[in-house]
């Protein structure tokens, strides 16, 4: 039996049943939630219940248990409960707390990706139109989200074409002496100059929030109201405006794809799985119109029902994105799930079924996307390039990958990266950079360098990972050092390490293979093995390139002005625009720096008694 193979023996499985029973006696029959705790006191696994006792009874039915339950029956050292007043609370519960603790056996979100939402930020007497990037808005002003930033882009123009929004940040607004290009170009009102009055902007940013929020019928009748009385008036210039916006407004109401039930904020979501794992891809409708689609990837979802991989799925993900009025899927749901996601989110979202008509149409469609993600999770690109490097370096298996590279101009600026590969793929959200100051870098001394941020990283507590595997950009001496490394912190034994070191002529494809003991190995062009690697070196030199031309341009900005207190990043623009440089400001009397806008005669005084301290010392 399964059982005999992954409990220790019968005896420390009836104490495990015994510790089980103990907390469902004790929990009774109230809603909650329970933890599973390992020997290690780690939470192995997160559940909720409408009656704590029976669920909790239920593992100690050893034998009826699915394969993977068993497992982690097996594990379990303690039980612990929390009693709720309904169940919608322990939903609620158990997903903040599968959040926190990431349990090995819940089924866990694998891409916890951010989306763009459009923002009308009220908090202006003008507002002004932009994109923002979040993972949970707050407050009525968002619009979104847009997977699709094409989308996004393409809806914000409309919207400034039509009713001739500001995008300026408000520092620009406020210098504004003449129209920008925007207004002359037929984006803006040009609020900035007064060309606007501050009702008539109002009105144009409520027909804008009409049209995001699908109610452009609205804003179409009473533009039309507006149209006739204009033209009654005899101002048929303000007349074609209008007509011209209504227009606008039709025509995009014409490219809409839905709206069902008066709904235009819906989000269709569908799952598929197999013995192995589960996809789920979501279409996003904004406004009535078809915004893009994204897919996902689940984690630990062998031997769950779908109806619990979609519940978890919907509570993990609503949680970090604003969800929209209705939400379609094809996997029936309780009404609680509704409920909890109304409650986290302080709006009314339904849950529909959609088994008829539009609603199955577009699940359809979406399901498709999420059997393309499936089939490319389940088919490893990488499988007979890993098993090769396997065989390769001596080992029975690779989970995990990380390869190290730094990047600097003499010294300046250093930077070290490190690039994951894991579970068939580069992990971009796992890459860590690393910011190296000027003494370790000692004017581009790159074994400091990646002797630093190897220490940086396997020293964090933030990084619980362990590779099977490090490569290192960089021939013997820059893996002694990896090597080095890995003695001092007790992991020589647990990960290998090699280097990819160019030849002579640098040559992509005449790479040598640096192993521990220092051989040399030339794979030779047409080896897969060696495109894998290259692959993965490639892609720690392009992200640690990318962070090091970033770090150079934000220090590019830097001012010897960044050291006086009273002069702030508004004020060191208007002195730089004024002057030329930062020498001549160092030059300038008092009453010169008066003459500055912006700058009083406090802060000149300031500026003056910096920089004449300065020459004095």
């Amino acid at each position: 039996m399964l059982w005999q193979s992954v409990a220790k023996n019968l005896k420390e499985l009836e104490k495990t049943i015994n510790i089980i029973k103990t907390a469902a006696s004790n929990a009774g029959l109230n809603p909650g939630v329970y933890k599973m705790i390992d020997e290690a006191g780690k939470v192995i696994y997160v559940g909720k219940a409408k009656h704590l006792k029976n669920r909790l009874l239920s593992y100690t039915r050893f034998n009826q248990l699915a394969n993977r339950t068993k497992m982690m029956v097996s594990h379990i050292n303690s039980v612990e409960f929390i009693v709720v007043n309904s169940e919608v609370e322990a939903l609620l519960l158990e997903n903040n707390l599968i959040k926190q603790f990431k349990p090995f056996y819940n089924v866990l979100l694998k891409d916890d990706k951010t989306f763009p939402y459009i923002v009308i930020d009220d908090t202006h007497e003008f507002p002004r139109i932009f994109k923002y990037r979040t993972l949970k808005p707050k407050g009525k002003n968002f619009f979104g989200p847009y997977p699709a930033i094409s989308a996004l882009d393409e809806t914000i123009k409309i919207i400034q074409k039509i009713f001739l929004l500001r995008n300026c940040t408000d520092t620009s607004f406020v210098r504004r002496e003449r129209p920008c290009l925007q207004y002359f170009i037929k984006r803006c009102s040009a609020p900035c100059v007064h060309k606007i009055s501050k009702e008539e902007y109002a009105e144009n940013v409520q027909f804008a929030k009409d049209l995001l929020n699908g109610r452009d019928e609205v804003a179409r009748k009473t533009l039309a109201i507006q149209m006739n009385k204009a033209a009654q008036e005899l101002n048929f210039e303000l007349a074609a405006v209008i007509r011209d916006r209504i227009k606008a407004i039709t025509e995009i109401q014409s490219r809409q794809y839905i709206q069902i039930d008066n709904l235009t904020s819906i989000d269709f979501i569908a799952l598929v799985s197999n013995s192995d794992c589960a996809s789920i891809a979501i279409t996003f409708f904004r406004a009535g119109k078809n915004v893009g689609t994204e897919t996902f990837s689940i984690e630990n979802a062998i031997e769950t029902e779908p109806t619990e991989l979609m519940e978890n799925f919907i509570l993990q993900f609503y949680k970090n994105i604003f969800p929209p009025s209705a939400i379609v899927t094809n996997i029936e749901l309780p009404n609680e799930v509704a409920e909890c996601i109304t409650l986290s989110s302080g709006k009314p979202v339904k849950i529909i079924f959609g088994q008829s008509g539009v609603y199955k149409k577009i699940l359809e469609t979406t399901e498709t996307n999420a059997k393309m993600r499936l089939k490319k999770e389940s088919t490893n690109q990488y499988a007979r390039q890993l098993c090769e490097l396997c065989k390769f370096i001596g080992v029975e298996k690779i989970n995990r990958i990380e390869t190290y590279d730094n990047s600097h101009i003499q010294g300046t600026n250093a930077c070290g990266v490190m690039v994951v590969f894991e579970n068939g793929a580069i992990q971009k959200n796992k890459a860590r950079k690393f910011n190296i100051d000027e003494r370790t870098a000692q004017g581009g001394d790159d074994i400091q360098m990646m002797r630093f941020s190897l220490e940086k990283r396997f020293k964090s507590k933030r990084i619980p990972e362990i590779p099977e595997l490090i490569i290192i950009d960089g021939g013997v001496t820059q893996l002694h050092v990896a090597q080095n490394v890995l003695v001092s912190l007790g992991l020589s034994e647990k990960v290998k390490v090699i280097g990819i070191a160019k030849q002579n002529d640098r040559k992509m494809g005449d790479e040598k293979i640096v192993l521990e003991n220092g051989e040399e190995v030339i794979l030779g062009h047409d080896s897969e093995l060696l495109s894998f690697l290259i692959m993965l070196r490639n892609e720690a030199h392009k992200t640690a390139i990318t962070f090091h031309r970033k770090k150079r341009s934000r220090s590019m900005t830097k001012s010897v002005l960044d050291q006086i207190e009273s002069v702030g990043s508004v004020r060191k623009k208007l002195l730089l625009e004024h002057f030329g440089s930062a020498e001549l400001v160092k030059k300038a009397s008092i009453d010169d720096l008066k003459m500055v806008k912006g700058i009083d005669s406090r802060t000149a005084t300031s500026i003056f008694e910096f920089f004449n301290k300065a020459k004095n010392e």
